[in-house]
């Protein structure tokens, strides 16, 4: 059971899900992160600690280890659902920031992201806007809009991220023309573009951006010091990034030097993350049971 948060904590400034949201950055460069350590970084105890290492654990974000947390192994993967919980505000502000660009009549190109999805609410109110993705979350957000069409792409169901990889998504990518494409990232430098580390997942961003004119990188500030395995957009593809308020001024404006338009968007007040996605990702649980 976790234990309740401490008051002493929203003195010293931290709340419990900013504590939980720093660790997992920590441990983006980090192999172990320990409990008398987060405790004095935090100025908390080690119970509240050991309560915010236990939450992040039965949420499926880290792996517990003897006195403490390290990140998951490589081919584990954070669920869509639980990865749409994080830094909610700054996909937000970029969600609105990146719609702004879209106007009605376009095709556009959402990925199976997290802060695509968010992106795909501000697109709701579009008017005939055609919007190709492979992210089945993504898709759902928009079945329902009046003035928007839906063309998913097809392939095979990777559960963690709700998205369809392979060569159906390919085949249909290589066929239609599209107006601007907005993809997530894991990383980003100048030298290799935008990164992530699913293999399948970087093949079908790579063949999205391909049938673009314009491609954006749609990403908040934690992702700009980290790295990943497979670049899928090289920099002078970019024409644009959208990315929060928070991201490194000097990164920013080197990327602004290279010739690629970054916008900076202020997070608004916070909001809590939509629920839908958990009960999607519950219902095709559920019909593979009966299956």
């Amino acid at each position: 059971m976790v234990a309740p948060i401490d008051e002493r904590d929203e003195v010293l400034g931290f709340s419990q899900q900013e504590r939980m949201e720093r660790v997992l950055q920590m441990l983006e460069t980090r192999d172990s992160l320990h409990v008398a350590e987060l405790a004095k970084t935090f100025s908390v105890s080690e119970v509240t600690i050991r309560s915010d290492l236990a939450s992040l654990a039965n949420q499926g974000l880290v792996a517990r280890v003897r006195g403490g947390v390290r990140p998951l192994k490589q081919g584990q993967e954070v669920g869509f659902d639980l990865r749409l919980r994080l830094e909610v505000d700054r996909k937000r502000a970029i969600a609105r920031a990146a719609a702004a660009l879209v106007g009605e009549g376009e095709a556009v190109a959402l990925d199976a992201s997290t802060t695509a999805y968010y992106l795909a609410l501000e697109l709701r109110t579009k008017r005939e806007l055609v919007v190709v993705t492979n992210g089945l979350l993504v898709a759902t957000a928009l079945a329902d809009a009046p003035g928007v069409t839906v063309l998913v792409t097809g392939g095979l169901l990777r559960l963690s991220a709700m998205s369809l990889v392979g060569d159906l998504g390919t085949d249909v990518l290589r066929t239609t023309r599209i107006n601007k494409g907005f993809l997530g990232a894991r990383g980003v430098s100048l030298e290799r573009g935008l990164m992530d580390l699913n293999p399948d997942e970087v093949r079908i961003k790579q063949e999205m951006a391909d049938a673009c004119e314009e491609v954006y990188g749609i990403f908040d500030a934690t992702k700009w010091h980290r790295s990943a395995l497979l670049a899928f957009v090289p920099t002078e593809q970019l024409a644009g990034i959208i990315t929060d308020s928070d991201a490194p001024a000097q990164e920013v404006e080197a990327w602004r030097g290279a010739g690629v338009q970054v916008v900076t968007a202020d997070r608004g007040p916070s909001e809590p993350p939509p629920l839908r996605p958990r009960d999607l990702r519950r219902a095709v649980r559920n019909d593979e049971l009966v299956g």
